[in-house]
């Protein structure tokens, strides 16, 4: 007997597009399996998404669990953090800081996630570049900006040394004694790489304790790198990302919530 590998999403609701609820309802799975992968601070940190063909970001109610996330409970805001849908929580408007700054500044990096992680914050903490020491994370070469620990980011002070850091071709944000931030063009790339790096920060770390890190070759991480961003490393597969629907299941057989 066959088996159904699809997961059947509600249409959105009346009064709301149909690219914005698919967009909420991506943004809540990515919450989801950043709690399934225990990544959260608790109810801080974001992961801010923009509502395709707006100016529009949905971002998380402040006070919410990652794992109580449901499609509908996502807060939509413009990109000075004003909410523009109703919410009985509110806008962590000290956190969205950093987002609001990226947004602005990388219109082609639709979502942004930002995390505590400890394996990241590990690194965060040395002196040390980001070195790509396994296949996944050879993506992550020459796309690494570093920004230097300035106390709680709670203005927008920081924003032209944020950008800076991160510049034209970078997508991800190593936070000096902060945390990880990795974006994209939707929630699915930023979370792919969040999960990339954070394995890649797990074995650099524990390789640079052996004092004995074998570098890889410059003409493999630049053929690695292509190989990921062209998606030929997925060439079999039925998109471009045959994991999410995999996560998708996975949330799903967990608490099927998340999608309403």
């Amino acid at each position: 007997m066959s088996r159904s590998f699809d997961v059947t999403l509600p249409p959105a609701p009346s009064g709301m597009s149909d690219a914005e609820w698919s967009a909420r309802q991506q943004l809540a799975l990515a919450y989801r399996l950043v709690d399934h992968h225990g990544w959260t601070a608790q109810v801080y940190n974001h992961i801010t998404l923009r509502i395709p063909g707006t100016e529009h970001l949905l971002i998380n109610p402040f006070g919410m669990r990652y794992d109580e996330m449901r499609a509908s409970d996502l807060i939509k805001i413009d990109l000075d953090g004003k909410a523009l849908s109703d919410s009985d929580w509110p806008v962590n408007q000290a956190g969205y800081v950093i987002h609001s700054t990226i947004h602005r500044a990388r219109p082609d990096l639709h979502c942004v996630l930002h995390t505590h992680e400890a394996h990241s914050q590990s690194l965060a903490a040395t002196d040390a570049p980001v070195v790509p020491v396994t296949q996944e994370g050879c993506q992550f070469h020459e796309r690494v900006g570093y920004h230097a620990f300035e106390g709680i980011v709670l203005d927008g002070s920081e924003g032209p040394r944020i950008v800076q850091a991160l510049g034209k071709t970078h997508h991800t944000l190593l936070l000096r004694h902060h945390g990880l931030i990795t974006a994209g063009p939707d929630a699915i790339w930023a979370f792919v790489r969040h999960a990339a790096f954070i394995r890649n920060a797990q074995v650099q770390v524990a390789a640079m304790a052996t004092g004995r890190m074998q570098p890889i070759s410059v003409e493999a991480m630049e053929r690695t790198r292509e190989q990921f961003e062209a998606g030929s490393a997925q060439a079999n597969a039925k998109q471009r990302h045959p994991e999410w629907p995999a996560w998708m299941r996975l949330i799903d057989a967990k608490d099927p919530s998340w999608k309403t």
